[in-house]
């Protein structure tokens, strides 16, 4: 094992390389100082990649497999890495062949090494190939961030034509198309073998009409015996030709399938890292259950990347390849292909001016009666009640109308395409008539060549008529893309700070002099500043707007103040990590259950937490005996929001859920405000008794909650007032 120093700079050259490799945001100097702060201590080399992985943006999942199998399971976005107790380096695996292995260069991603797997299990300590070794599985936390068109290393407000609901709409300003390609970035390598597949395909086309130029010359010349030869000769060439492309075009098909799962499992790992570490405030002014229904825009993606990989490419190969034979027949015919790559041009440039911006307003139209159609699902009461029925329809009319009016704007240049395009379809088959008539009776062009020519052009001029909804696909696909980068522009949080060594116990809290506005810019706290030592039962209180439950998201770390501190522990909120702050604070706001068992939404992904942990809790709050009575017990499906349990009960799932996180702070938002007089004093003693391990602090406007507290703090809107104990 090299010296403490060498193990963190070969930890850190091997990050970056794994960055680069990956496509991952790496900042060079914030992961030196991570590793830093982590260093010490006698740990095992994969440990160390785990964690400090973590830290820059890399998912890396310990596996133990086989070196014969390891080797087929890297990719070159998807490394594998392993530790060589033999050279004591790290060992980047980035693919294989079936005689060879690549690896990554030690200490530059951009270099290559090519090794045999006898080689590669000895220098990673095996006897063979057959033996199991530790491997770290990489993959980037948010892989597709290279959507969002930031820059990927670091070593030291605007109008967007796109429009997404005014201005940037709360994200980055980044052409569609930048977007696309950078959702794409990862998966170059099967694109390349796609053009070259193509290639080879557009070349194979060539058989049919070169075998009609041969056929009609042997036609001219030879007797009827060497005719049916030539025939047969020709017939099993083009079989043999036409079968090898059918395979190619198969090989095709199948990676192009593989790439529209890549794409949606890409996303779907992105925005899973990605939300829960969404900073609040992003989502100020917007509704974010509507936001996510741009998640299925993705499916445009799949079908159009598909459709252009497959379809686009060929066209464009194929017509180009056509254009070339036609070159080599005739000067003339140079010049026909010339004058048809000008035309193409004008009609994809010229015709085709602010398509991209009106399928990107036609699409947001689209999303805007989404969005009215939820509402109407969202709130069946109020639609039922006086004046319901004629909002609901007067809405959706006129978004409708919206919608069917920003439609015909983008077809209208959608059309001028297709006519343009038939046009020169039209112009072109006709031209290379009169062209290549003349050439021939000039003796400067053979009848085959004539004939091989017009079913050169014919598949060429096919192929412009498909260019109308190659172009559709492309413009739905930068629409989509738009809508995409709502979801991957959305800021996370940062996720360096310190994790204070453990005190135990119940916290303690200390605000002096915090300010918080929000986006529109009115003040709700001003200069607040309370303290509560560690067991307090306190309460907030104050009217509505006056900033209670921004408090408690303060307290949590959801939000940051503009101004002042907030310091837990004596430690300030600004430099703690937030993973390990939020692993000892409990914020219990109403309505937050998931669809799932009701064991489930108490573990809460929490693999550590018992069973009999769960029953505890649920026994402590009341819960145990009513679920118990249910069918399905603790194993009672749960629908978002809660169903079938009560309101009371929905409360209590929530505080036993915060029970067994066992928080040293306990954050209750106006959950108990409500609650029966039973349910409340059935839940007391748990909550405010002086022997519970937690310090707490409610939000509340009820009496009876803060009769139960030995402090409160008291907000009036918009300024807040110093604490005031009771």
């Amino acid at each position: 094992m090299p010296p403490e120093a060498g193990r963190s700079e070969a930890l850190l050259l091997l990050l970056r390389d794994l960055a680069v490799l990956t496509d991952t945001e790496f900042d060079h100097v914030r992961v030196k100082q991570s590793l830093e702060n982590t260093a010490g201590g006698e740990r095992e080399p994969m440990e160390m990649l785990v964690d400090a992985g973590a830290r820059s943006g890399l998912r890396v999942e310990p596996v133990r497999l086989t070196v014969a199998d390891a080797v087929w399971q890297a990719r070159h976005d998807l490394p594998l890495v392993a530790w060589s107790p033999v050279e004591c380096r790290w060992v980047v695996v980035t693919g294989a062949s079936w005689f060879r292995v690549r690896l990554a260069g030690n200490g530059n991603a951009g270099d290559r090494m090519v090794v045999g797997r006898r080689e590669l299990a000895k220098v990673l300590g095996c006897g063979g190939t057959d033996e199991s070794v530790e491997f770290g599985m990489v993959h980037a936390e948010r892989p597709a961030e290279p959507a969002s068109g930031r820059d990927r290393v670091h070593y030291g407000t605007g109008e967007s034509d796109g429009g997404h609901g005014g201005g940037r709409g709360g994200h980055d300003e980044v052409a569609p198309w930048r977007r696309f390609f950078g959702l794409l970035r990862a998966e170059v390598p099967d694109i390349t073998s796609i053009v070259i597949y193509s290639l080879v395909t557009g070349i194979l086309y060539l058989a049919a009409p070169l075998a009609v130029n041969a056929l009609v010359s042997n036609l001219s010349f030879g007797g009827q015996g060497q005719l049916i030869q030539a025939v047969v000769a020709l017939a099993i060439a083009l079989l043999v030709c036409l079968a090898i492309g059918a395979t190619v075009r198969g090989l095709q098909y199948y990676l192009s399938d593989v790439i529209q799962r890549r794409l949606f499992v890409r996303l779907t790992a992105d925005l899973s890292y990605r939300l829960p570490r969404v900073e609040v405030k992003s989502y100020d002014g917007m509704h974010a259950p509507e936001l996510m229904n741009r998640f299925l825009d993705i499916v445009t993606v799949q079908k159009t990347t598909a459709f252009l990989l497959l379809d686009g490419i060929n066209v464009v190969l194929s017509a180009l390849i056509g254009m070339v034979v036609l070159a080599f027949y005739h000067p003339f015919l140079l010049a026909f292909d010339a004058c048809i790559v000008v035309g193409v041009v004008i009609i994809t440039v010229g015709f085709g001016r602010n398509a991209v911006k009106t399928s990107i307003v036609e699409s947001r139209a689209k999303y805007a009666v989404v969005h009215w159609l939820e509402e109407l699902a969202r709130y069946p009461a109020v639609f039922k009640g006086p004046g319901g029925y004629a909002l609901a329809s007067e809405r959706a009319d006129q978004l409708a109308l919206d919608y069917l009016h920003s439609r015909g704007n983008h077809f209208r240049i959608l059309i001028r395409q297709i006519a343009g395009f038939l046009m020169l379809e039209v112009l072109a088959s006709t031209t290379l008539l009169v062209i290549g008539g003349m050439l021939v009776l000039q003796m400067e062009l053979t009848l085959g060549q004539l004939v091989a020519s017009e079913l050169i052009v014919g598949a060429l001029v096919a192929s412009m008529g498909k260019l109308g909804k190659q172009f559709e696909a492309w413009y739905d696909a930068m629409a989509a893309m738009d809508k995409l980068g709502h979801l991957v522009d959305l800021r996370v949080e940062r996720d360096d700070g310190e994790v204070p060594a453990g005190t135990g116990g119940a916290a303690e809290v200390k605000v002096e002099g915090v300010s918080y506005a929000y986006q529109e810019g009115r003040p709700v706290l001003e200069d607040l500043g309370f303290r509560l030592v560690a067991g307090d039962r306190a309460a907030v209180v104050g009217p509505h707007g006056s900033g209670s439950s921004t408090v408690l998201s303060l307290l949590a770390g959801l939000r940051q103040p503009d101004s002042g501190t907030i310091r837990i522990d004596d430690v300030d909120l600004r430099s703690w990590h937030l993973e390990s702050l939020r692993s000892g604070v409990a914020l219990v706001r109403g309505g937050e259950i998931l669809e799932g068992t009701i064991a489930d939404n108490v573990r809460l992904g929490r693999p550590e937490v018992r069973a009999d942990e769960i029953r505890g809790a649920m026994a402590r709050v009341g819960l145990l005996e009513e679920v118990l009575a249910l069918p399905q017990g603790m194993n009672t499906m749960l629908v978002t929001g809660g169903r079938p349990l009560s309101t009371a009960q929905c409360v209590r799932l929530l505080v036993a859920r915060a029970m067994v996180s066992r928080p040293r702070l306990l954050l209750l938002d106006e959950v108990l405000d409500g609650l029966g007089v039973d349910d409340l004093d059935g839940l007391a003693p748990e909550l405010f008794d002086p022997g519970c391990p937690w310090t707490l602090l409610v939000a509340t406007r009820d009496p009876a909650v803060v009769g139960l507290c030995s402090k409160v703090i008291r907000l009036t809107a918009p300024t807040a007032m110093n604490l005031k104990a009771h």
